[in-house]
């Protein structure tokens, strides 16, 4: 988790639900059917898991991050677990997968000198979901899905006022407990016998949040109140195509629009709601595998790419965040040409628009391993 002072508006960052190895094709997957890879970006993919094999992936990250601000300069440093996921099918034209996966991510501590005192703001907390999601493809032109996630998290927004002869402190705390619910579709259509398309779409339930709020000041009393009425989360939808030539070159390309100028996230502080923007993220990928017979173990290696550019839903008074990056990074498969350790470099970068505010530099290198065994296959002795 990198630190970030816009996270300090709505739920933080937006996490974009991206595998490892999506994570170094600039976070494209909604159209996107692999059979050696779990893709919980659309769930209507989890029919593309072979019948005898189980997956299991998670991936861990460490970023590094510059921020500047006029003369003004800090870095700092984070990482840590990403997610944890499974995929299986439980029976033909049936796939399933459960997980672990965050939403969204809270992190900044950042302060400065006032008249008679000085002030400091700290952020931490964020939103993970624990979801099951099915799967089914009735003909083979197409496959229907859906998630089902739990959803939960704690985000606390703290300020601490001191000045000569006393110290103010102010907190507010969400603590959420929700379902959250998604829906996608792909339709995938051979060409020949070496080329193929897939086009996917998804949806994601907006409704509101449930879950406790806490508001508490030094000079008043503390104020708990049900989220219901105040917070909400927003429509989004997805699509994305992808080309296929010969299991050994992908093409994908993504856009996500959420709705959050409809959503709901209300300041007690302010005793108003907070302007936020539509969400918008285009993002491209490309895999490359040079064989897929060889005796050169580097035919073998998947050589990857990407790169996306993103309107966040944050506001700073009449400022938007604005947010591109770019990545790459190899897939290197283990004995049974299956299993993948993934590693990947990616470099991002954030600012205000019109006026710049904070800019902001990360690097971080993503490690997810795939395990895909055929758990299901039952030996035969003649």
């Amino acid at each position: 988790m990198a630190q970030t002072p816009y996270s300090q508006y709505g739920y933080g960052t937006i996490d974009n639900n991206a595998t490892g190895n999506q994570r170094a094709m600039g976070s494209t997957g909604i159209g996107v059917r692999n059979n050696t890879q779990i893709n919980m970006m659309n769930p209507a993919s989890y029919t593309a898991c072979d019948s005898l094999t189980f997956m299991f992936d998670f991936s861990i990250d460490y970023k590094g991050s510059w921020y500047n601000e006029g003369n003004a300069h800090a870095q700092s440093q984070g990482g840590g677990l990403n997610y944890v996921a499974m995929q299986f099918l439980l029976g033909k034209n049936v796939g399933a997968s459960i997980g672990l996966t965050p939403i969204s991510h809270v992190q900044y501590t950042y302060g400065n000198s006032i008249p008679n005192g000085s002030y400091t703001r700290i952020g931490e907390g964020g939103l993970s979901q624990l979801y099951a999601g099915v799967a089914y493809q009735p003909f083979k032109w197409v496959s229907l899905g859906v998630n089902v996630g739990y959803m939960f998290g704690r985000v606390q927004n703290f300020v601490q006022v001191a000045t000569t002869p006393t110290t103010g402190i102010y907190y507010k705390t969400i603590s959420v407990n929700d379902v959250r619910m998604q829906a996608g579709i792909q339709f995938p259509i051979d060409i020949d016998n070496k080329n193929n398309i897939t086009a996917g779409f998804t949806y994601t339930l907006g409704k509101p949040t449930e879950g406790e709020a806490l508001v508490y000041d030094t000079f008043n009393d503390t104020i708990a109140f049900k989220m219901h009425d105040y917070y909400s989360m927003p429509h989004c939808f997805g699509a994305g195509l992808s080309y296929n030539h010969d299991k050994r070159l992908t093409i994908a390309v993504d856009g996500r629009y959420d709705m959050w100028k409809d959503a709901k996230y209300y300041n007690p502080n302010t005793i108003s709601y907070e302007e936020m923007n539509n969400r918008m993220r285009l993002s491209a990928g490309v895999e490359y595998r040079p064989k897929l017979v060889s005796s050169s173990y580097f035919d073998y290696i998947r050589y990857r790419f990407g790169g996306y550019y993103e309107e966040s839903y944050i506001k700073v008074g009449k400022n938007s965040v604005r947010e591109f990056g770019v990545s790459c990074g190899f897939g290197f498969p283990l004995r049974s040409d299956k299993s993948i350790l993934n590693i990947s470099l990616e470099y991002s970068h954030r600012y205000g628009h019109p006026n710049p505010l904070v800019k902001e530099d990360h690097l971080a290198v993503v490690v997810s391993m795939t395990f895909n065994e055929m758990w299901f296959w039952q030996r035969k002795f003649e």
